[in-house]
């Protein structure tokens, strides 16, 4: 390596010891694209992350082994035995962190020197022998700032994956400066576990309906591609280039506003306009684009480090005369049921699609699409205490598709690239087929109230954890919402407390508040039955934005949450301040956080709930005893009654009295399904640090003990002010003279009035 570098010395030699596991679908395919190449570099995932604090080398060794030692796929090699390619897990497997000091130049020089070197380690293969697919260059530029570049193969790595090691990278440094052991969550499934299930899952028959799917969408299946400027050469070199455009913030924003009118992703209306700009150079009526999507819809498997990525197919059709909003729609309805039968592995639709595999091109896709919204999470930061890292654009490592188109979302604004193979494709060309994706975003139209994207059966385009949701709330919903809004203390100079409310009532809170606080009760939970496929929270939060800013178009905001509408205000307060809105204060009341009890053991998950139901039982008796709520309601409360429709028996035959409190309860029914909508979607949700101001509310009703955290979880996420104050009364009637007099004189002191 030229330039000053410095190495830290070794660790102890590497034990001998090691786990087989088997390889999962795409990493043998990994492995044998790489074997047919070994000097290719097309497979490495170069980072980039630009660090501050007070760093140096010595603890940036011992946090990154401290990862190699907490996560097995990082101290993995691959091992072709007779049964077929195995993971290598070692038991130890020492990192050497490289140091070139960039101290003492002048930025050009030192800029120069950083992409000299991340250009070299993104292009530098790595040996199928090795023990570790992972290196590490650390280029300090003063004591407090440094990037720190990291270099994977695909072996081990994704874009998620990467996310995670960021959080605990920072968090490990901030533990390490303070001097205390790193509160890490316990790594309960590993790479190699994941693997052995998705061997049996893939043999257990679970996927013979998904199976049938990819066959019947890829029958006839031709390979889609644009045309080059040379023929395609007998062997690829994977010699790419990248380049890239910045789109203005009005056109970024006239993009996410057509997506939620015609009830589709953003992804989709990037995908659809760049299907009809390659159409419209490659001629035909099919256009077929591969994109990945992430396989990790199963919460256990959130924190498992490693390739956890399918790659699917999106084969559109598109007539002559066909409006982009039409193929819009059809990329939307594409996309749920990729997403619906995402299991079936890359591998195996090659081998539905006849094709054979080839030296000379890109495995049944040529061109690829992804959208990216961040590498790291909201706002491409992570923060802990006095440390913090953003991530940079990676370096190119090798063309591994003839051309990959990606958006990526950056704190600067949403970024259109293409990374196009030279072997085919001069550098003008690229920039012309990146031109004409961009024309085709700017044609696309925000349609009227659109219907949302259905799939073959009818039903709505469902959501995934690396694609978005599948529709926004129409204009005339959220102004349907915007009439249910109810205001009190109107005429009140200061700023507003908005509430997202499911069922509390705010008059004795606003009493409490005075004349000069207005507070606006927004609820968001519907009462009656409607159909509500499956939405990522965050987007559920977008819609809430938007009613926020139909009732205070500019900040400074304060948001409040009840129960589990908290979390929803507090993501509603990240996006708004990723607008560059001020949010004053956020209010989070009886709202636990996202993945405390998630993150619990089994065992203590178990205990908790019965806990909680031996604390609910007698409690919801002695209230119906007292009238205070329906006899009715409390049974419904049983799992058994309910399914034995036992309370209806009880009516019809005179054992019950169906009074006017139970008379509801065909709406209590719809309205606890709804609420437990909202939870469904929230337990895939993990929020991002925050470091503004919050305020937490807990009733008298929450329990308390080692399993029922004083913040309710939210001390591992707000790292600005949090104070927490119990309020008398039980969850449903915190809002209540009593409570409300607490919750109202602690907000007047907080908010200064």
């Amino acid at each position: 390596m030229n330039g000053i570098a410095l190495k830290i010395a070794p660790a102890p030699a590497a034990e001998t010891g090691y786990v087989l596991f088997p390889a999962t679908a795409c990493q043998v395919r990994f492995w044998h694209e790489q074997k047919a190449s070994p000097q290719a570099t097309a497979l490495n995932i170069a980072f980039r992350l630009q660090l501050s604090g007070p760093l140096d080398a010595a603890s940036l060794e011992q946090v990154l082994g401290e990862l190699v030692a907490r996560h097995e796929i990082l101290r993995t090699g691959f091992l072709m035995t007779a049964a077929g390619l195995r993971q290598q897990v070692w038991s130890d497997t020492p990192l050497c962190l490289d140091v070139i000091d960039l101290a003492g130049r002048d930025a050009q020089a030192a800029l120069a020197e950083a992409e000299r070197t991340g250009g070299e380690q993104a292009r530098t293969p790595f040996d199928l022998s090795s023990r570790s697919f992972f290196r590490a260059v650390w280029l300090p530029r003063s004591l407090t700032q440094g990037e720190l570049q990291l270099t994977f193969h695909s072996l081990v790595m994704d874009g998620w994956s990467f996310a995670i090691l960021v959080r605990e990278l920072v968090e490990g440094l901030a533990a390490l400066h303070a001097g205390k052991a790193v509160d890490y969550a316990d790594v309960e499934l590993h790479h190699g576990d994941y693997a052995l299930w998705k061997e049996e899952f893939l043999a257990s028959g679970a996927l013979d309906r998904a199976r049938a799917h990819w066959r019947r969408e890829l029958h006839a299946f031709s390979r889609f591609e644009v045309p080059g400027d040379r023929a395609r050469p007998q062997a690829r070199r994977f010699q790419g280039a990248i380049r890239s455009v910045l789109l203005p913030v009005e056109l970024s924003e006239h993009l996410i506003d057509a997506a939620k009118a015609q009830g589709v992703t953003l992804f989709s209306v990037a995908a659809a306009s760049l299907a009809m700009a390659l159409q419209s150079q490659a001629g035909g009526t099919r256009v077929a684009i591969g994109t990945q999507m992430s396989v990790r819809d199963q919460q256990e498997l959130e924190g498992v480090i490693g390739p956890l990525i399918n790659t699917v197919i999106l084969r559109l059709d598109i007539a002559p005369g066909s409006t982009l909003a039409s193929v819009i729609a059809q990329c939307g309805a594409k996309l749920c049921d990729a997403v619906e039968h995402l299991h079936v592995p890359f591998e195996e639709m090659v081998e539905m699609a006849g094709e054979t595999s080839g030296a000379d091109s890109p495995p049944l896709c040529p061109v690829n699409f992804a959208l990216q919204q961040s590498f790291v999470g909201i706002g491409d930061e992570v923060r802990r205490d006095a440390f913090a890292a953003t991530t940079s654009p990676s370096f190119n490592a090798g063309a591994l598709y003839d051309l990959n188109f990606f958006m990526v979302r950056r704190p600067e604004g949403w970024r259109i690239s293409c990374e196009g193979d030279l072997d085919l494709y001069e550098v003008e060309t690229i920039d012309g087929y990146l031109a004409k994706w961009r024309a085709m975003l700017e044609a696309v139209q925000i349609a009227a109230q659109q219907p949302a994207a259905r799939d073959a059966n009818g039903q709505a385009a469902q959501a995934h954890a690396d694609v978005g949701v599948s529709g926004f709330m129409s204009r005339a919903e959220l102004e349907a919402k915007a009439h249910n809004i109810v205001r009190f203390n109107e005429q009140g100079t200061q700023t507003p407390i908005i509430v997202l409310n499911n069922i509390a009532v705010f008059y004795e809170l606003a009493q409490q508040l005075g004349a000069h606080r207005p507070v606006v009760d927004m609820p968001m939970v519907p009462k009656t039955p409607q159909h509500m496929p499956p939405r990522a929270f965050e987007d559920l939060a977008a819609d809430a934005v938007r009613l926020i800013k139909t009732i205070q178009p500019t900040g400074p905001y304060i948001l409040m949450g009840y129960c589990v509408l908290g979390a929803m205000a507090l993501e509603a307060a990240h996006q708004l301040r990723r607008e560059g809105e001020t949010v004053e204060l956020v209010i989070l009341n009886d709202s636990w956080c996202p993945g405390y009890r998630e993150r619990m053991p089994w065992y203590d998950r178990l205990l908790r709930k019965v806990q909680v139901r031996m604390d609910d039982i007698p409690r919801d008796y002695r209230l119906a005893r007292r009238g205070e709520m329906s006899m009715i309601h409390f049974l419904q409360q049983f799992r058994t009654v309910r399914l034995l429709r036992l309370t209806q028996l009880a009516v019809k035959f005179g054992f019950l009295k169906k009074d006017g409190a139970s008379n509801m309860i065909d709406e209590n029914l719809w309205y606890g399904r709804n609420i437990g909508y909202l939870r469904e979607q929230q337990a895939r949700y993990r929020p991002a640090p925050y470091d503004g101001d919050v305020q937490i509310f807990r009733s008298a009703q929450v329990l308390k003990g080692r399993l029922f955290s004083h913040d309710m979880g939210w001390g591992e996420v707000i790292t600005g002010k949090l104070v927490v104050t119990e309020v008398p009364g039980l969850h449903n009637q915190m809002f209540r003279t009593a409570g409300s007099a607490v919750i109202g004189g602690q907000l007047r002191e907080r908010l200064g009035a």
